[in-house]
């Protein structure tokens, strides 16, 4: 993908916190000890946008304005941890949980606006695959037989995943909003799925939508 790095932080998982979350990353560990000896995630602006937001964050349209929130940006890149950056906050499975998955890229201004909303696609399917691992190695959750998905389930994921609202996957396939819902929380049951993006994930890793 022409990644610099990749980056998974969870403090909420079992035995992990705050001040020692779970943390899976490819940065250089000079950089992250000074990360955590400058306090940065007290003004990480990466940070704050994603306890607020469901949607991935492109670092590129946050504000860096105060003086300390440059010095972070300018400091990382010189560490190398790349120009370019998309952060995916990720909620459950349980109330409570959240992670953040980051990737980043050394793109110039003009390479990142072209390929950008791609790694948007590419990310969120990456977070939430991660997540999944994550989650099951933690729990030791039982295999799920997908076998159990049905045609009209697959359908509704894969128009959802085509960027469709419930109301325009339940004219295509000619059926009511609410039972377009039904088919969606179905699947996610069945698929053991932390929400619908994570059903859709799923269902693109497994090959049940394309």
């Amino acid at each position: 993908m022409g990644l610099a790095h990749c980056i998974y932080h969870c403090p909420t998982l079992r035995g992990f916190s705050a001040a020692n979350p779970l943390l899976l990353l490819t940065y250089n560990e000079d950089w992250v000890e000074h990360y955590k000896r400058s306090q940065y995630v007290r003004i990480d602006p990466v940070v704050h946008a994603a306890a607020r937001s469901m949607l991935p964050i492109d670092w590129s349209k946050l504000d860096r304005t105060p003086s300390k929130v440059r010095r972070l940006f300018n400091e990382s890149i010189d560490a190398g941890v790349g120009r370019q950056g998309l952060t995916v906050p990720i909620r459950g499975p349980v109330h409570g949980m959240w992670a953040l998955m980051s990737i980043t890229t050394n793109d110039t201004e003009r390479e990142w606006s072209l390929r950008r909303d791609q790694f948007k696609k590419e990310a969120l399917l990456l977070a939430y695959c991660v997540h999944e691992a994550v989650v099951r190695i933690q729990n030791e959750a039982p295999v799920i037989d997908f076998n159990l998905i049905t045609r009209r389930e697959c359908e509704a994921l894969s128009w959802i995943a085509e960027g469709k609202t419930i109301e325009d996957v339940g004219v295509i396939l000619g059926i009511s909003d609410e039972t377009v819902k039904a088919h969606l929380d179905s699947a996610r049951s069945k698929l053991s799925a932390l929400n619908r993006p994570h059903a859709v994930a799923k269902a693109f890793r497994m090959g049940l939508i394309y």
